[in-house]
């Protein structure tokens, strides 16, 4: 995850949106997978500077937008943050955002290799997958994150500069 707003995200904060309704547009086959990490403006604010230009509840009709045309389910990446972003707060603010939106979750372990972020307990992922799958309703996928050798894992790749 960024951990500030470099030219990067300032790029970034004029495609996503854009780039899911011109991606809806065109009808492409492939699957839209979207990384939120939190549900909460604020803090996805902190955690992916890319919602400045690109606020939740825009992401989200542009989302409805793309479901609408092509009947398809949104995949949301949700990186999960030991202590931040995995309560139970933070699933029912996930299903009251999605709500009526077909989506698949997957859950991502952050990899964060400065330590300011820590990957979940056992404890905290049954919690928050309990919590989910009463409160969201909708299918929810553990998936691996590749790449920590090389520095390219969910988390990492602002983590460390060469």
């Amino acid at each position: 995850m960024p951990r500030d707003s470099s030219s990067s995200t300032e790029s970034s904060s004029r495609w996503a949106i854009p780039g899911i309704r011109r991606f809806t547009a065109e009808g492409h086959r492939a699957r839209l997978v979207v990384s939120l990490t939190s549900a909460d403006p604020h803090q996805r604010r902190q955690l992916l500077p890319v919602e400045q230009g690109n606020p939740t509840p825009d992401l989200i009709q542009a989302l409805r937008e793309y479901h609408a045309l092509s009947g398809q389910r949104v995949t949301l990446a949700w990186t999960m943050i030991s202590v931040v972003n995995v309560g139970e707060g933070d699933a029912q603010r996930l299903a009251d955002l999605t709500r009526g939106l077909p989506i698949k979750l997957n859950l991502i372990d952050v990899n964060d290799p400065t330590g300011r972020f820590r990957p979940l307990s056992r404890a905290e992922l049954d919690a928050f997958r309990d919590a989910l799958r009463v409160k969201l309703g909708m299918p929810i996928a553990r998936r691996y994150s590749g790449g920590q050798d090389i520095h390219g894992a969910c988390g990492m790749l602002a983590g460390v500069r060469p």
